[in-house]
């Protein structure tokens, strides 16, 4: 096989007015701005109870779905946790069924006063009044505002995922089993880490680009 030294090789013509690339140059879009908001859960104040609730849809095919819920006091001593199994259904409709059974069990348990707590920000909105958007049947919304007027003081209020790790968790251990807690010793560990965190304040960084 011959072989050819590069220094042999006549360079190419030149051709006055050709290219390589022609098309106009693109300046990169400029680096997305990161905000860091820090999210904390936060104890009610005395006298009064709060109720993080929150639910879980599976759309793999599985069927599955659960919700889960946690009654702390002011001291941020656990009331009562649930974590059970529902039947598949839209986000909104298992997150409602969350909030109704949070709100049995603290009238249940003697609870006048409540904070509700959820992250699904267009349940909280539709119950403050602020949005008539919904994703729950209208018996259902109905049946919520029922209960929320049995208590003497009750207020609703949005909180991001990351503040509401506890119910979260509880959602997650419905998978394995379903149950009801009364006391804090006797919850999932996974549950009981996130329970002392919210417990001791831990702060939690939210990341969105602006």
């Amino acid at each position: 096989m011959d072989t050819v030294s590069m220094s042999s090789v006549p360079p190419a013509p030149f051709r006055h007015g050709c290219h390589a690339n022609t098309s106009p140059y693109v300046p990169p879009p400029p680096p997305r701005r990161v905000v860091v908001a820090l999210v904390q859960w936060t104890r009610p104040a005395p006298g009064w109870h709060k109720l993080n609730f929150d639910g879980s849809v599976h759309h793999d095919g599985s069927g599955r779905a659960s919700i889960g819920g946690v009654i702390r006091d002011s001291y941020g001593r656990t009331v009562m946790a649930f974590g059970e199994r529902t039947p598949h259904a839209g986000v909104g409709e298992v997150e409602a069924r969350a909030l109704i059974h949070g709100l049995h069990l603290a009238l249940q348990n003697g609870c006048d006063r409540l904070v509700v707590e959820g992250d699904d920000l267009t349940l909280v909105r539709l119950l403050r009044g602020e949005s008539p958007h919904t994703r729950i049947p209208w018996a259902m919304y109905n049946q919520i505002l029922q209960l929320l007027s049995y208590f003497r003081d009750v207020v609703v209020q949005h909180v991001y995922r990351e503040g509401n790790a506890v119910a979260d968790a509880l959602c997650h251990e419905a998978y394995r089993c379903s149950n009801l807690w009364t006391d804090h010793q006797l919850v999932p560990p996974a549950v009981r880490a996130k329970l002392e965190d919210d417990r001791r304040g831990v702060v939690h960084p939210r990341y969105r680009s602006a």
